[in-house]
């Protein structure tokens, strides 16, 4: 792939739907890339964010179409939203110019975008890779399928570069979908600011508790069932051991077991708190069912907190 030199002045325009400068917004993955390229070329505009109430109404439509007809429509990757998305982003780089468009997980964005600059589309999977394979895009009406098709195989002909973090990810692109542009897998990294973490080896001790730590939003989906089980089997059987649950409400509950259901990463304390956190752990427990990178692994070994999971997605 040909190596584009960050040396020299280059201006990119940041395209995504939602604020890249949110640290909430894909669990902080834009805000970090939007960073990192701010740090490294000339000149970072963001196009985004789009406003939503559009989209609203469609989530509506979508909860309605799953509760009559027990399908799902998946609005976020329609050729409407993605057509009136196009139009909006066109508006925005009127009369501007810069080197590259970067597209992070921007398939409804760029797919009918009509632009000359160059589009590096970056994503950590695809469309018929999730489809059946993520339980938001299952059980889809066969339309929504072809549409959100449609959707991937536009962007992806649309870009000139095309990245994703996982050879699972670039594999299925290559082999399922058409593309000339130039494709590499570049891992992604940890979402936290380096000056919150402090990677500390960990050591395991019989005289003191074991913590396990489970991280994530989806407590069906990250595995939170087995884990929860193991947990149990592993105090059955008499070891010290306490587990905390971050990012979710469980529906369970234990003495040993404590729960943070929500950090805010765009507050200060909170990014102090989940620092703490992975410091006071020696394992990440998050056996997910469906996965595509898993950022968290990235973060826990920023902190080296070894991670157990499923062998599965990227």
């Amino acid at each position: 792939m040909e190596v584009i030199s960050m040396t020299k002045k280059i201006k990119i325009a940041f395209v995504t739907a939602s604020d890249p400068l949110d640290k909430k917004s894909w669990s902080g993955i834009y805000y970090q890339m939007y960073q990192n390229l701010k740090n490294n070329v000339e000149k970072v505009d963001c196009i985004g964010p789009i406003p939503l109430f559009f989209i609203k109404a469609m989530a509506v439509t979508n909860r309605l179409t799953k509760l009559i007809f027990r399908k799902g429509y998946n609005y976020k990757n329609s050729i409407l939203l993605s057509y009136i998305h196009s139009k909006y982003i066109q508006l925005k780089l009127r009369g501007k110019h810069y080197d590259y468009i970067f597209a992070p997980a921007a398939s409804t964005e760029i797919a009918f975008l009509n632009t000359d600059i160059p589009i590096i589309y970056c994503s950590d999977s695809s469309f018929g890779q999730m489809n059946e394979y993520y339980d938001t895009y299952s059980n889809l009406f066969e339309f929504s399928v072809k549409e959100s098709n449609i959707i991937e195989q536009k962007a992806i002909e649309k870009a000139a570069y095309i990245t994703y973090p996982s050879n699972w990810a670039k594999n299925y692109v290559v082999n399922h979908y058409n593309s000339k542009a130039k494709i590499a897998v570049l891992p992604f990294g940890a979402n936290i600011d380096e000056r919150y973490v402090h990677f500390e080896p960990k050591q395991i001790s019989k005289y003191e508790t074991v913590n396990i730590l489970f991280l994530g939003v989806d407590w069906y989906r990250k595995g939170g069932d087995l884990v929860y089980d193991t947990f149990l089997r592993l105090l059955e059987a008499e070891y010290d051991i306490h587990l905390t649950v971050c990012g979710c409400i469980p529906p369970v509950k234990h003495d040993k077991m404590k729960v943070i259901p929500f950090l805010n990463k765009n507050k200060e304390s909170d990014l102090k708190e989940l620092a703490a956190i992975f410091k006071n752990s020696h394992f990440l427990f998050l056996p997910s069912k469906a996965e595509c990178f898993g950022i968290v692994f990235c973060e826990a070994s920023a902190y080296g907190v070894p991670s157990i999971s499923r062998n599965t997605g990227g």
